[in-house]
């Protein structure tokens, strides 16, 4: 596999042949874990609320999906009881809530702390209301088909159209809840940086948000920054992923752009002794989930 850290500037088609599909074998290994992992997958049951939930979805790729490392000096935030997930994967899958505890059930499940539990705290705390976290994301995906997974909402090629799962699984925790979305977190584009065209991604992000905004409404829409560190090491496409994600509150309303922490990741590359790792670390993911709370306070006035 290439490293994530890939400085050199190529065609589409050369990087697609680099970054894009795994070899087949590797592909059929990888879906073959997928299918263990969430036959697996427990978390904790918990009861469900008597009163109204806060339903939250949260969409993306690896750092969504919870990837970051704790390291020496920092403090995990321990779990909040008001905060549940309606899990993407295993046994209570679209049967029971959990306890929003890191690693969340997404699409697979994962290994790592992301920024979806810090925000659900945070809003619990303000609000005096549960809060029921829909973790949908998946890592090192893509809205160009990659493995079999895209983003895109009109890709009816792939195995697995994770906008669609993402909606079935929305879906199925408004009927649980009885209540209506109130928010979408999306973190995503690392992928698609060396695959995608800016212009081609985001008429892809645009028709995602647009088709969410028809089936939800324009509830809050919040988007984190990929990681300057990353950036400026990694992939050099990747500077049109995030040109788009920082426009995307000229194009689309209810919509804010979230700058991310530098210098946070969990194996910059160089170090020695440090295996090169381009996600953000847990502090990293906490830093990024206190910021989306914070833009979600300040576009509903929760916990006013």
């Amino acid at each position: 596999m290439p490293s994530p850290f890939d400085p050199e500037l190529r065609t589409y088609d050369e990087d697609r042949a680099i970054h894009g599909d795994y070899p087949l074998k590797l592909q059929m290994l990888m879906r073959a874990k997928t299918i263990v992992k969430k036959a697996i997958a427990t978390g904790t049951p918990v009861e469900p609320y008597d009163e109204p939930y806060t339903v939250i979805a949260v969409l993306g790729q690896s750092n969504a999906a919870g990837a970051g490392k704790e390291v020496g000096g920092t403090t995990p935030t321990p779990p909040n009881p008001r905060v549940h997930q309606w899990p993407g994967c295993g046994r209570y899958r679209g049967r029971k809530p959990l306890a929003a505890v890191d690693p969340l059930l997404h699409e697979v499940p994962t290994n790592g702390v992301g920024f979806a539990t810090e925000f659900g705290s945070l809003l619990a705390d303000a609000s005096g209301k549960p809060v029921l976290l829909v973790p949908t994301a998946r890592g090192d995906t893509s809205f160009w088909p990659k493995n079999g997974y895209s983003w895109n909402p009109a890709n009816t090629d792939v195995r697995v159209n994770l906008f669609k799962y993402a909606c079935k699984q929305i879906d199925s925790a408004l009927k649980f809840s009885g209540q209506p979305l109130s928010g979408i977190l999306w973190h995503q584009g690392e992928s698609d940086g060396p695959l995608t065209p800016a212009e081609l991604y985001q008429e892809q992000f645009d028709l995602l948000i647009a088709t969410l905004r028809v089936r939800y409404g324009p509830v809050p829409f919040i988007l984190g920054g990929l990681s300057p560190e990353y950036m400026r090491f990694g992939p050099p496409k990747l500077a049109g992923i995030d040109a788009v994600h920082k426009d995307t509150p000229n194009r689309h309303p209810n919509a804010r752009f979230v700058e991310p922490p530098d210098g946070m990741l969990n194996g910059s590359p160089g170090v020695p002794g440090v295996v090169e790792d381009p996600h953000f670390t847990a502090e990293a993911g906490r830093i990024i989930g206190r910021r989306m709370f914070s833009t979600y306070q300040e576009m509903t006035s929760a916990g006013s």
